[in-house]
């Protein structure tokens, strides 16, 4: 089990943390539907990774064998008892993240998949926890230079999952700027900025762990106290839907270059310039950015019971994931993969039921028939525990959907 995954547990544990001291202080740094939108795409995120490849250790662990007898004439010998070549492991591993990381930011095909992290318009511990799928498996290309300086595969894998656990503490908007670390280290004061859709702030402070690559390369960007941080994207994805946010910038970039005329772009825009677009398809499909100057969150009014529904449903399907996590070697892919798909749909709908779209009320009851149809094919004492899981989520979900009449809550105000 990979490092990330037992730091899971410890990540919820934070978060709880957070939300405590958020209510206790009336802070207001979380909502509801929007911290479970980001841990949607977390979860989701984690699930994908149980049934796809990654192309990383595929490539680089062939290349690497292959290089060994130039490795053995320099005598370059890592080793992962040697606390200083785990601390240089995540230095070089460090630098390659920074140059993905930007990349992810400069190139429509890249930010594509990115955006996921960038979508929340609030800022806390959950919006960590907010990770793509993956997209299009191209990112491994960036960490390809780290072959030159012979890092063995389980020494990239062990500080690429530090360089991402590093990264999870810094997404909260209570810890003070520290002056000293403001110029060595990732930090919450200078993240926040990286997080901000403000103008001053757009596209700066790459780093994972550390800020010095910002500092040598030109991308850092102070936190400026006059200049509060407006967090989100340009183009709001208004849903919390983990698909969706998945998908948003792929479905962009589909319609523009369906509409586009010119054949040239329709090759080129996947990989020009973040943001642009052929000026035919602007034309056919407006896409105006938000109004920093009156700038809303997208905050949907749902009653209460409906929120409460979402949040348990939730609950069971990060329990579900990470049961999945733990079991996942000993399962076939078949079932594997159709218990991934299961989750998942949850994941949809109750990222639709908390958009309040109109039609989650029948999504819901076809994703609570279909589990319970397929409730015996899981055998042993499984069965029984998913049978009755839907039988009283549908008992609960009628009862909100159809049978109660509805009281909405009043506006949060931002």
């Amino acid at each position: 089990m990979s490092l990330v995954t037992l730091a899971i547990p410890f990540f919820l544990l934070a978060v709880l943390v957070e939300l405590a001291f958020d209510r206790w202080k009336g802070w207001g740094l979380y909502r509801l539907n929007d911290a479970i939108g980001s841990l949607g795409a977390g979860v989701l995120s984690r699930l994908s990774g149980l049934v796809r490849a990654g192309l990383l250790l595929v490539i680089y662990i062939p290349l690497h064998e292959m290089l060994q007898p130039w490795y053995q004439l320099l005598g370059i010998n890592w080793s992962l008892d040697n606390p200083w070549h785990l601390f240089l492991a995540v230095v070089a591993y460090d630098f390659c993240y920074y140059w993905k990381h930007r990349f992810g930011h400069e190139i429509n095909i890249f930010w594509a998949d990115h955006l996921v992290h960038h979508q929340s318009e609030d800022y806390n511990l959950t919006t960590a926890l907010r990770q793509p799928c993956g997209g299009l498996p191209i990112g491994w290309i960036f960490y390809m230079p780290l072959l030159l300086v012979g890092l063995p595969a389980e020494m990239l894998v062990t500080a690429g999952a530090i360089d991402l656990i590093y990264q999870f503490w810094v997404h909260t908007q209570k810890f003070p700027k520290v002056r000293w670390m403001e110029w060595v280290l990732v930090t919450p004061s200078n993240h926040r900025v990286h997080h901000a859709q403000n103008k001053v702030y757009v596209d700066r402070n790459y780093g994972g762990v550390f800020i010095i690559w910002d500092r040598l390369f030109g991308t850092y960007q102070e936190e400026l106290e006059h200049e509060p941080c407006i967090y989100g994207v340009r183009k709001p994805l208004n849903s919390f839907d983990p698909l969706a946010a998945n998908l948003q910038h792929y479905k962009r970039m589909a319609l523009d270059a369906w509409h586009t005329r010119s054949w040239w772009d329709k090759l080129t825009l996947w990989f020009r310039r973040t943001g642009y677009r052929p000026a035919d398809a602007e034309a056919a499909m407006p896409l105006p950015s938000s109004d920093l100057g009156n700038f809303r969150r997208f905050d949907p009014q749902i009653d209460r019971g409906r929120r409460l529904y979402a949040l348990v449903q939730h609950l069971v399907y990060s329990a579900a994931t990470l049961a999945l996590l733990w079991h996942a070697e000993s399962m076939a892919y078949t079932e594997l993969l159709a218990a991934v798909l299961m989750v998942a749909a949850g994941l949809v709908v109750n990222g639709r039921i908390l958009d309040g779209h109109p039609h989650s009320r029948y999504w819901e009851l076809l994703r609570l028939g279909a589990l319970l149809l397929a409730a015996p094919l899981a055998g042993g004492t499984v069965g029984p525990i998913v049978a009755g899981y839907v039988l009283a989520s549908l008992g609960s979900w009628w009862w909100l959907a159809f049978a109660n009449k509805e009281d909405t809550v009043p506006s949060v105000s931002d």
